[in-house]
């Protein structure tokens, strides 16, 4: 259930900020995401200090902007604090839509999933956020574009890796984009490195497809990109450690 907040952290008092402190303590979090009066949601992963990583622009005045799979929102706010003039984020609300490999899909406890809906509208209300958040798959984008829309910049992050198909979301990201795309995504290291080349998983983590670099660059050409442009790798561990496939890969695409 969402925290009804008296109003908006950003103009409340110390009053306020306690019960936002309080409402983010009631969640485990994906995202780390600084709130006003300096509460901070400790999530699983912490952007902050890296997002130059990921060749999002410092300026996106005039730009309509779509977050893919948002959880907690974290990038869907650094678009709209850089200056976007509207920002869409999209997930799937029910964790058992999700690409569960078999062997995890009754083992795994979903509550992260379940929860990611009052997590953002958490967050939105405390930053005073205009974004706009809907429940929509990105394997449905591409059908969607007609209500939703084209965006100038797309942003997808950590979100490959659990498609058992990639390529139709890549290529349902390029029917929703009339400017650039960036897909941050694991990468792993190959001894033909070179070649585009990808490990699959699908039963021991909640990981299918793990490309290479070369790889991520070529998925993204073959769901319909004119060029791609790729960031130096870098890594991005969990907070309470590194896991085998904390180095992560970047590109923008154009169409």
């Amino acid at each position: 259930m969402a925290i009804q907040l008296a109003c908006p952290c950003a103009r409340a008092g110390r009053s306020v900020i306690d019960d936002v402190a309080a409402a983010v303590a009631r969640y485990s979090w994906y995202h780390s995401i600084d709130l006003p009066g300096g509460v901070e949601t400790l999530g699983w992963f912490d952007h902050r200090g890296r997002e130059n990583n990921y060749l999002l622009p410092e300026d996106l005045r005039g730009m309509r902007c779509l977050d893919v799979g948002t959880m907690d929102g974290f990038w869907a706010f650094a678009m709209e604090r850089r200056g976007a003039a509207e920002v869409v984020a999209i997930d799937v609300e029910d964790p058992e839509a999700l690409d569960w490999p078999a062997s995890k899909r009754h083992e795994v406890i979903k509550t992260l999933d379940e929860t990611k809906r009052a997590r953002f509208e958490l967050v939105a209300q405390a930053l005073d956020s205009k974004v706009t958040r809907l429940d929509l798959s990105v394997l449905d984008l591409a059908r969607a574009v007609s209500d939703v829309g084209q965006f100038d910049l797309i942003f997808c992050g950590d979100l490959l890796l659990h498609l058992k198909d990639p390529i139709t979301a890549l290529e349902s990201m390029h029917r929703a984009c009339r400017g650039s795309t960036i897909v941050c995504n694991p990468i792993q290291h190959f001894r033909f490195n070179r070649r585009p080349l990808a490990e699959l998983d699908g039963i021991d983590q909640f990981r299918w497809w793990i490309p290479n670099q070369a790889g991520l660059e070529r998925m993204a050409l073959a769901a319909g990109f004119a060029r791609v442009e790729s960031g130096k790798s870098f890594l991005l561990p969990l907070r309470s450690g590194a896991t085998k496939h904390d180095r992560r890969g970047i590109i923008r695409a154009f169409v």
